[in-house]
């Protein structure tokens, strides 16, 4: 699982795939959760990959 910071924005959203980065549209997979950390801030996001 890449870090939070490494993910597109995009993928960081939800709305694309964070392995080949395709717009997700129905089906998407939660695979995780990407954590990310900026000082006392929690960056961590939920992770989705294609169906």
């Amino acid at each position: 699982m890449p870090a939070a910071a490494a993910l597109s924005w995009e993928a960081y959203a939800g709305r694309a795939c964070y392995a080949c980065g395709k717009r997700l549209t129905y089906g998407a997979v939660l695979v995780g959760r990407a954590q990310g950390h900026s000082g006392a801030h929690d960056l961590s996001a939920d992770v989705y990959a294609c169906p």
